[in-house]
């Protein structure tokens, strides 16, 4: 079983809001409800910890959920204290719900533009990426390299593994010219992978619609996340967004990228 309490958490916030909205109900009423103000309420929204089981219970009360929904929300806050596969590990808190995610999803999408897609790297490729960085001692770097690994046989390797599409743009190979081993070796890597059938690697090798920022869309999977969400690394932060019109916004993008790029093969 894999353990997720950080999708966990991001589940039940899902299922609150939705609710909350359905019903008709402020943040300031879910409050009172529960002896609490509305941007406690609005945390517990956003997956912040802090919820207990008799909030939860008053909450999804509150909202009109069944008896069976109340329960199930209840294991998912349990599920939520606990410790996680990427816990302890060198995963920044605010990677586990991608990771977690991969595990559970029906597809995901990933869009890059200057690196290889990190399920799809060789530890070559990391470390090769990893020595043009100024932030990463060596250690860090270690772990690094072993979290990807773990992920990499995590979701590529599962017994029932998510669509996975992926679409980078050339200058991911162009820039290992002066690499000739890390070239040959991810290459090789890339269509090892792609004969799979689930996955579908392109490479980008001209203007499109996804040039502002590298995304990832996770849609739901067996875990019964509520609703699709996008990954965004932007040059401001890292961040999740979840609003249905602007997750639609980005899969258009990515599809139309998808359209115009050329299948790996075609291009290697």
């Amino acid at each position: 079983m894999v353990k997720t309490p950080t999708l966990a958490r991001r589940v039940l916030a899902q299922k609150l809001r939705r609710q909350r909205i359905t019903a008709g109900i402020t943040l300031d009423k879910a409050g009172e409800t529960v002896d609490r103000d509305a941007t406690t309420i609005g945390r517990w929204e956003q997956g912040r910890p802090g919820a207990r089981r008799r909030d939860i219970h008053d909450l999804a009360k509150l909202y009109g959920a069944s008896p069976a929904e109340i329960s199930r929300m209840t294991a998912l806050l349990l599920q939520a204290g606990e410790r996680g596969i990427w816990e302890g590990t060198n995963v920044p808190a605010h990677l586990r719900v991608l990771y977690e995610s991969e595990e559970t999803a029906s597809s995901i999408h990933y869009l890059d533009h200057e690196y290889v897609p990190g399920l799809l790297q060789t530890p070559e490729y990391l470390s090769a990426a990893q020595k043009a960085r100024v932030d990463l001692t060596p250690d860090q770097a270690t772990a690094v390299q072993q979290s990807y690994r773990d992920r990499q046989t995590r979701v590529l390797d599962a017994p029932n593994p998510p669509r996975l599409e992926f679409v980078f743009g050339a200058a991911a190979l162009l820039y290992l010219q002066h690499l000739p081993d890390v070239y040959v070796g991810q290459v090789a890597r890339l269509r090892e992978i792609a004969a799979k059938p689930n996955i579908d690697i392109r490479v980008i090798t001209r203007l499109h619609a996804g040039m502002d920022c590298p995304f990832t869309i996770v849609a739901p999977g067996e875990y019964g996340l509520v609703e699709p969400f996008v990954f965004l690394e932007a040059p401001d932060g890292r961040r999740y967004v979840e609003t249905p019109d602007v997750v639609s916004t980005y899969l258009r993008a990515f599809r139309s990228v998808q359209e115009i790029a050329i299948p790996i093969e075609e291009y290697i």
